[in-house]
């Protein structure tokens, strides 16, 4: 129960050339410092703003109110295994080497992590860098919402989210009308001059969530920690409505934008009386070969291209691969959940700033709180199975309108049966026992087929990303097969010249000319798949 709040600069923008992971690991230490060292019903801010009087720097802060530190104490806070004294090590735990490490990143970076702190007043830890902004194709925000009123409710004492959300306002440029009593926020409705009624209801007074239910519902906005669930069931209102905590510019925007668009329902009972046709490419995660073949029927009906992962590592695989325009995700699945598939195709994403793929959760239940666990999860919506078409159509409307081609009730639907884009791979011929038949996705690079290669060739895995590196190493070693695991991918060409490898697993774009034509015997693969596709390609590779 600490409140967690985020403002970042909405004029910085969104391509910077640096070291994401390294400031996505300073971030994170400093942030679970705050957490570590601050008490129940703390705040904690992250800030990332623009140094104003300087070019390209780009300021980073990490506040909280917690037990803060002395002067002595801050004198030492670097050093490696630093604590602040014993009684508060005890209690809180040391800092351990993560405020060193951020600092030498910092420093690598050009910069100079320091700190400002009061005992018993909290702490704030704060780098500068130099970061190139990179001109952007992302439009232009800067008072796009100008012709809009929004009712926001204040509090008596504003609190730090209310600060950041004026400046987000300041930004967007929609009129804001506030109000601090039951009696202002009636006289605002009942004269129609907002277009919504921004209220935080783990801070409103009772009265006020009290006198909500006088309020039209679609035009409540609800910002809310994930553990007010049951408070946001109580009010019954559409889930689009609801931002969770921490607030980013992100689904501010998301917000903005429906607040200028048709209302949810409206959406839902015309998509349930048209059938529709879709020019769209979406990606199935779906471990069950049933439910695989049951939702890309469906979807074929629809016009649509489909194409299928088998667990999320796959799915996170493909999506690197492959241009999608809308994923279904399952829940629960081996190698990765759905969940952390989410994340990583997320933090991909966000790393070689791409256009995001809309994600929606498949998922055989349907319990009080699903829908919004998801969301917080960063998920853009969720439908449970076995599919129904009205829910289906909503969800294809909602996210792939552009691409729609809709046809009326009334008249018969052609079916469009979409081919799904698989690429065969024939192995080399074997003896009976041997299994040849196997369809796997290689991306455009052909596995080479060797034949009677000596028994101590090994496997070289060598993978960009960490995830995909651990997964494949696990797989590879219960399989009793040799391996090994190459940590700087730069000495790929040069570590397949230095011993004898059969197989490559690596990344299509580390697949140079030279490295292709290097070895005939060599199998190249580019795409991650089930346990028993590996050893089945593996034997099939070695004959």
């Amino acid at each position: 129960n600490i409140d967690l709040n985020f403002y970042m600069d909405p004029t910085i923008s969104n391509k910077l050339k640096g070291d994401p992971t390294k400031i996505k690991e300073i971030v994170i230490n400093l942030l679970s410092n705050a957490v570590k060292f601050t008490s129940y019903g703390g705040e904690i801010n992250l800030l990332i703003q623009k140094v104003t009087d300087s070019d390209n720097h780009i300021k980073f802060s990490v506040q909280d109110n917690g037990i803060g530190m002395s002067k002595d104490q801050q004198s030492r806070i670097f050093d490696a295994f630093s604590q602040a004294d014993v009684s508060v090590t005890r209690k809180y735990g040391g800092t351990g080497l993560g405020l060193t490490i951020s600092s030498q990143f910092v420093e690598l970076m050009g910069g100079e992590l320091e700190l400002e702190s009061a005992k018993d007043q909290g702490t704030t830890f704060y780098f500068t860098i130099p970061l190139e902004e990179v001109t952007s194709t992302e439009p232009n925000y800067t008072h796009a919402f100008k012709d809009i009123t929004l009712g926001k409710y204040e509090q008596d004492i504003p609190t730090k989210l209310d600060s950041y959300l004026e400046k987000y306002f300041e930004y967007f440029g929609p009129a804001v009308k506030h109000f601090e009593s039951v009696g202002e926020m009636k006289e605002l409705n009942d004269n129609n001059v907002c277009k919504n009624y921004w209220i935080d209801i783990d801070k409103a007074k009772q009265n006020i969530l009290d006198a909500i239910s006088n309020i039209d519902r679609s035009k409540l906005v609800i910002i809310a920690n994930v553990t007010s669930r049951g408070k946001i069931e109580e009010l019954n209102i559409d889930q689009e409505q609801v931002i969770y905590k921490p607030i980013t510019l992100t689904k501010l925007k998301n917000i903005l934008n429906k607040t200028i668009e048709t209302p949810t329902q409206v959406l839902k009972e015309s998509a349930a009386k048209i059938a529709t046709k879709f020019d769209a490419n979406i990606l199935v995660t779906e471990d069950n070969i049933i439910n695989q073949k049951l939702i890309t029927r469906i979807l074929k009906e629809h016009g649509i291209t489909v194409d299928v992962a088998n667990n999320g590592l796959e799915s996170f695989e493909k999506r690197r691969n492959n241009n999608y325009d809308l994923l279904f995700m399952d829940i629960q699945m081996p190698v990765m959940d759905g969940i952390e598939a989410t994340h990583e195709i997320l933090d991909y994403e966000e790393d070689e700033e791409l256009a995001h793929v809309p994600i929606v959760a498949l998922t055989a239940n349907a319990l009080k709180g699903d829908r919004e666990r998801f969301l917080a999860e960063g998920m853009d919506e969720y439908i449970t199975k076995p599919i129904e078409t009205s829910e289906l159509l909503y969800v294809l409307n909602k996210f792939l309108s552009h691409k729609a081609k809709i046809i009326l009730d009334n008249e018969k639907a052609e079916t469009v049966e979409a081919k799904a884009k698989v690429e065969k791979v024939t192995p080399a011929p074997e003896e009976e026992n041997s299994t040849s038949d196997i369809e796997l996705t290689f991306d455009d690079e052909p596995v080479k087929v060797a034949i009677d290669e000596p028994s101590e060739k090994m496997i070289l895995i060598a993978k960009k990303f960490l995830i995909e590196k651990r997964v494949l190493t696990k797989v590879i070693e219960n399989l009793g097969f040799n391996y090994k695991t190459l940590d700087n991918t730069d000495l790929l060409e040069n570590e397949l010249a230095s011993a004898n490898y059969d197989i490559l697993f690596t990344d299509k774009d580390l697949i140079t000319d030279s490295l292709s034509k290097s070895d005939e015997n060599l199998a190249i693969i580019t795409s991650i798949n089930s346990k028993e596709e590996i050893k089945a390609l593996i034997n099939a590779h070695r004959g």
